[in-house]
């Protein structure tokens, strides 16, 4: 339920021992039509599911939705799916040296309804209790000039949001 669209490898991300039991019950379900074939363009030979019900509550209202994302969220770590649905490759660059940083030490990829637009690298000055912004990067979608603006003013506002669950206010 928490992924919407799932694959045997999304199900069992880091417990590859698992997937015959998954692939089991994901049959089940599908001949009990709790579940139904998805295809994604891009996917190959990779099979995805999802409940009917899923389907049916593709909200309108999800293109009006701006998050901020951890490098550790389980949309952006497991890399092969991040890159199927949203044609983004995150690499978190703590360990990488500066000089070869393409979006900053801790960026965090920014979701606007259906794409991730952004990655911010971003740092908290506990002193000043101010968030910081390092580095603004558009990517994707928010790569298009006529859509900055726009997407700039929405992302603001949930930084300031961001910013103060982030120092506990």
């Amino acid at each position: 339920r928490a992924q919407g669209i799932v694959s045997v490898d999304s199900i069992c991300h880091l417990d590859a021992p698992g997937k015959p039991a998954i692939r089991r019950l994901i049959d089940a379900r599908v001949r009990r039509n709790e579940l139904v074939p998805i295809a994604l363009e891009g996917a190959g030979k990779q099979e995805h599911w999802a409940a009917p019900a899923t389907l049916d509550s593709a909200s309108e209202s999800a293109s009006e939705q701006v998050h901020i994302l951890s490098p550790f969220d389980p949309l952006i770590i497991q890399r092969k799916r991040t890159e199927l649905f949203f044609d983004y490759g995150h690499r978190f660059e703590a360990y990488v040296p500066k000089e070869k940083r393409v979006f900053g030490y801790f960026a965090l990829p920014v979701l606007v309804g259906d794409d991730i637009v952004a990655a911010l690298d971003l740092k908290t000055d506990r002193k000043s209790r101010k968030l910081l912004v390092q580095k603004w990067s558009w990517v994707g979608a928010g790569a298009a000039r006529g859509a900055r603006k726009e997407l700039k003013t929405r992302i603001e506002q949930e930084l300031h949001r961001f910013e103060r669950f982030q120092l506990a206010e």
